[in-house]
């Protein structure tokens, strides 16, 4: 009896560290713990506190509780500062996922939609709020491909809609919004370590907003298909991202 009690005490905190899994990493990924290194593979959980680092041509998706997506491109960092996903209270609910180095993608779930204000990504150079959309940038730019995002740094607020970005740095106050080209998602994906694949029959390589948001899923379809036939091993993926 005491060691099904014990069994069952392990598993519940188990249950409460966790705070979403890897769904997919291509390349070298590390995850800082505890002053504990662990390498990255498929279905590991991840917890508040965890630094999740990239090396060259690597990078991770990480899917949270609230089905929050966040993809960590090459030769990035992130830290899990805070997440709490309090279904019964979603007053409680908050996040601040801090990217000390490198690129990201933002895909929000639950917590976003239902308490935004508590929603909160941090770079070395902006604090960004989000508005129920898809963010992506690296320590010098900031873009929102989906809803609306609130971006500060050095005092300066500025509001983004889909299809916009901004310059930051370090300092010096940021940009206005300038229409998002194909040129700075082609750069950002790249970062990010994503194919943009062809989203015609004959081939071509996408080009405009659109047809890059459009080929950049049928990327993620064919990867999230890779990884579900996956074994799930230290090799990773195929790479790829949301």
């Amino acid at each position: 009896m005491r060691i099904l009690v014990l069994m069952l005490f392990v598993l519940a905190n188990i249950a409460v560290a966790s705070i979403g899994k890897i769904t997919s990493f291509k390349g070298s990924v590390n995850i800082n713990r505890d002053s504990q290194d662990i390498r990255a593979k498929l279905n590991l959980d991840v917890e508040k506190n965890d630094t999740i680092s990239t090396k060259k041509n690597s990078n991770v998706i990480i899917k949270f509780n609230d089905k929050t997506i966040i993809t960590v491109g090459k030769n990035s960092t992130l830290t899990i500062e805070e997440y709490l996903f309090d279904e019964k209270n979603s007053a409680n609910s908050q996040t601040q996922f801090n990217f000390l180095k490198g690129t990201f993608k933002s895909v929000t779930g639950t917590i976003g939609h239902i308490n935004p204000d508590k929603f909160r990504l941090k770079t070395k150079t902006a604090n960004i709020g989000i508005r129920g959309t898809v963010t992506l940038g690296n320590q010098k730019l900031i873009a929102c491909t989906k809803g609306s995002i609130s971006v500060k740094s050095k005092s300066k607020s500025v509001i983004l809609n889909a299809g916009e970005y901004i310059d930051v740095s370090e300092d010096k106050a940021p940009s206005n919004p300038k229409k998002l080209s194909a040129e700075v998602l082609d750069i950002l994906y790249n970062q990010l370590n994503i194919t943009i694949k062809s989203d015609s029959d004959d081939g071509s390589k996408a080009t405009g907003f659109k047809a890059i948001t459009k080929a950049v899923e049928k990327s993620v379809t064919e990867q999230e298909k890779s990884d579900g036939s996956s074994s799930g091993g230290d090799s990773g993926g195929s790479g790829g991202g949301h």
